[in-house]
């Protein structure tokens, strides 16, 4: 007769070889990649900014001034003419084309800019819009002014956010690379302008694409 202790000691023992058949050793790297299926990561950013988002810019952007104008007279009437929103959640994205001279460098902050004097719509009086050169720029309109790139192209916001910081980040390093602004530059550019209103101060855009 087999003892009762030696018995349940048998039972473990041919239940841990039984789990153990079932198992498989996974390094590391195995197990990052089996985390990673089916998770959308999102798209190049530098392939995106190079091939799709600067010729879209470019193709898209509306003389500043006009596209100004338009806002101070409706903002929704405006949004719906000039502007791209991806969601109520999002601000209306303004894709201007931003034609004249620079009038003034600021550089006392990390946001730094460059004022540009644009031609006034229909007489009016001239438009001034702050080019942020960086080299930190404020916002997420590169990322949400364009169309291609859509929240569920993503497994999460955080990814989302990282995207957009990233082109932020790619753009900043084109202009300050291509772009060496001086008071009294002419200056043609497109540049994305985000707002959830009629503009109430000066109209900050972030450059993409220039001539």
């Amino acid at each position: 007769m087999v003892h009762p202790v030696f018995a349940r000691w048998r039972l473990v023992s041919m239940l841990c070889v039984v789990s153990l058949s079932a198992c498989h050793v996974v390094t590391d790297t195995e197990l990052a990649d089996i985390r990673a299926q089916g998770q959308h990561k999102g798209p190049d950013a530098a392939k995106i900014l190079n091939d799709q988002l600067v010729p879209y810019a470019d193709k898209n952007a509306k003389p500043a001034a006009q596209v100004i104008s338009a806002l101070n007279q409706n903002f929704d009437d405006a949004c719906k003419q000039y502007g791209f929103r991806q969601s109520s959640a999002f601000p209306c994205n303004f894709w201007l084309r931003v034609q004249g001279k620079v009038t003034k460098i600021d550089s006392t902050s990390r946001v730094g800019k460059a004022y540009v004097e644009v031609a006034p719509a229909n007489g009016g009086d001239p438009v001034q819009v702050a080019l942020e050169t960086g080299p930190v720029v404020i916002g997420t309109g590169v990322r949400d002014g364009f169309p291609g790139i859509k929240y569920s192209d993503f497994d999460d916001q955080t990814r989302f956010a990282a995207f957009g910081q990233e082109l932020n980040k790619l753009v900043v390093a084109r202009v300050q690379s291509s772009l060496k602004l001086k008071v009294g530059d002419p200056v043609d550019a497109s540049a994305v302008y985000s707002s959830w209103s009629e503009p109430a101060g000066e109209i900050r855009a972030i450059p993409v694409a220039w001539k």
